[in-house]
């Protein structure tokens, strides 16, 4: 099939699986699904427009936010404060990075070696979370979620799911310092600190074309500590802010999107969502990071590589 805006022939089958694994894989582990929609564009499906790349990723990595945000809340899964403070930053860091990506990076051959750079320290960080140090470090995080998934066992045990909420999140003091309960735990953080973060990551995210998810991820578990079944809520809401800003001013700037294209990956990636969710519990995580690892540093070399004239 003829895709007339893309300039590419693609079957829709392939689009939708595609699709699929980028749903599947953004919803276990909670990032590199816009990395993974960029390959697909750039090197699976042969898209030659950097600055439609970009926003088309994005909107792929839009679908698990939009999905979950309305459950994060009804669960009480979603620091509010936090969230809010990422968001201000990350319109303020979408616009300037997708700026100066539209300016800077145009040409298809100056952005895949960025592309790949960052791709490159992404799969270095997850290799970082596979270790032992990384995961003994988290120990508090790990206590928060054993006491979360027990509590919510006794209450499905006992059919009342419907009080989930009550051991969710509970705001404590906001302001410059912030604090709030989750699970019997207390946890506190600096509001600037989240800020800056939000800022920095929307700038590159958005230069990049991906939702962000790679780096608001490990700055929530690593740096601020919390919990990850608080984490997955706070950092879907923050990216729906900074990405479809991000979006909007690609689009202002000129950028087009082919919509018949994206249609079909958005089909899969709604069926990998929905099926991560179902079976992602039953596949141990720790391995499914390994191999994502693996396969985001062979994506780093492909991309970065060139620059030196070697090609793999």
């Amino acid at each position: 099939m003829h895709f007339p805006l893309a300039g590419v022939d693609a079957n829709p089958i392939f689009l939708v699986l595609w699709g699929v694994f980028i749903g599947y894989v953004f919803t276990s582990v909670g990032a590199a699904g816009g990395i993974l929609a960029g390959v697909g564009h750039m090197s699976i499906f042969g898209l030659k427009n950097a600055n439609m790349v970009k926003p088309m990723n994005q909107i792929l990595t839009l679908v698990t936010p939009i999905v979950g945000t309305p459950l994060y809340f009804r669960e009480r899964r979603v620091v509010i404060p936090t969230a809010i403070v990422l968001g201000l930053g990350g319109i303020i860091g979408a616009m300037i990075g997708s700026s100066l990506s539209h300016s800077l990076l145009k040409d298809m051959n100056v952005f895949q070696p960025f592309f790949g750079l960052v791709t490159l320290g992404i799969s270095f960080r997850i290799a970082y979370e596979c270790t032992n140090r990384f995961i003994n470090s988290q120990k508090k995080v790990k206590q928060a979620n054993d006491n979360f998934a027990k509590k919510v066992k006794e209450l499905g045990e006992q059919g009342k799911l419907n009080e989930i909420k009550e051991i969710g999140v509970r705001f404590q003091k906001t302001g410059i310092k912030n604090s709030f309960t989750f699970s019997g735990e207390e946890f506190t953080y600096n509001a600037i600190v989240v800020f800056i973060a939000g800022l920095l990551v929307a700038i590159l995210s958005a230069s990049l074309g991906v939702g962000g998810g790679f780096l608001l991820v490990p700055f929530m578990t690593s740096i601020l500590g919390f919990p990850m079944y608080i984490v997955a809520g706070t950092s879907a809401l923050s990216i729906l802010v900074s990405s479809s800003t991000s979006i909007l001013n690609y689009l202002s700037m000129g950028s087009s999107l082919d919509l018949t294209f994206l249609a079909y990956e958005l089909v899969g990636v709604a069926i990998g969502t929905v099926v991560a969710a179902r079976v992602s519990k039953y596949i141990n995580a720790r391995y499914m990071k390994m191999l994502l690892g693996v396969l985001l540093f062979y994506i780093g070399l492909k991309y970065f590589l060139p620059v030196f004239g070697i090609h793999i």
